[in-house]
């Protein structure tokens, strides 16, 4: 009694894994097939993503440095003039003391 007890629990048991793989092994697997195609899809994503963020970076730094050149153009601009008029006062000055 105790064997045919034991024989109708594993087919029970069979019967409820082949129930269970052929009702949730599909889902399961199609869901893992959607997670693989979303994780590939965000890998495209981010490196598109990085690939702007490089070059906005490439284009500041390219505008930083066009405004330092203009600056630096700029500052010599108005300190030319005031090294010749700084010329012409040391010059002034070393005549009036030559005198």
């Amino acid at each position: 009694m105790r064997f045919a007890y034991n024989l109708v629990m594993s087919d029970i048991i069979t019967g409820v894994r082949q129930a269970i793989q052929d009702l949730i092994a599909p889902d399961f697997k199609a869901l893992q097939m959607k997670v693989v195609a979303m994780s590939r899809q965000i890998e495209v994503q981010h490196e598109a993503v990085m690939k702007t963020v490089e070059a906005l970076r490439a284009e500041m730094r390219s505008e930083f440095a066009a405004v330092e050149a203009k600056n630096q153009l700029e500052v010599f601009r108005q300190v030319s003039p005031l090294r010749e008029r700084i010329n012409v006062v040391k010059q002034g000055r070393g005549r009036k003391f030559r005198e």
